[in-house]
């Protein structure tokens, strides 16, 4: 992958992204809740937030994670569980555009962890 490529948001394209580097991930959850592991992956997300007259807001977020089915991040506000989003994942190798659905969203000392569940297209 390129600094400069947009890649759609797919299963393969994040796993050559987790493989690309070598760092420690930490195991998945033993309440089944999480799939897969996760790796530290500190980076800006961009995330389309549909307001009151259902007109798309473009926003920031942090990553601070990244696993093969999701990513963690923190945002200023509250989202939705359950709610889907356009979002784009900048990393320096590339960055990745797609869907997204929110799975928790929990209030801390920065805002909210907002745990986001990717949506691949079935193609």
């Amino acid at each position: 992958m390129d600094a400069t490529e947009i890649c759609p948001l797919t299963e393969e394209a994040i796993a050559r992204l987790l493989t690309g580097r070598n760092i420690d991930a930490t195991e998945p959850s033993t309440n089944g809740r999480r799939q897969s592991a996760r790796w530290p992956f500190p980076g800006p997300v961009e995330l389309w937030v549909p307001d009151e007259a259902g007109i798309d807001q473009h926003e920031m977020g942090t990553c601070l994670n990244l696993s093969l089915h999701g990513l963690g991040m923190l945002y200023d506000d509250p989202l939705d569980v359950g709610q889907e989003l356009a979002i784009a994942v900048h990393q320096p190798e590339a960055s990745f555009h797609g869907r997204a659905v929110v799975r928790h969203c929990t209030r801390n000392e920065a805002g909210y962890y907002i745990g986001m569940q990717f949506l691949f297209d079935e193609t």
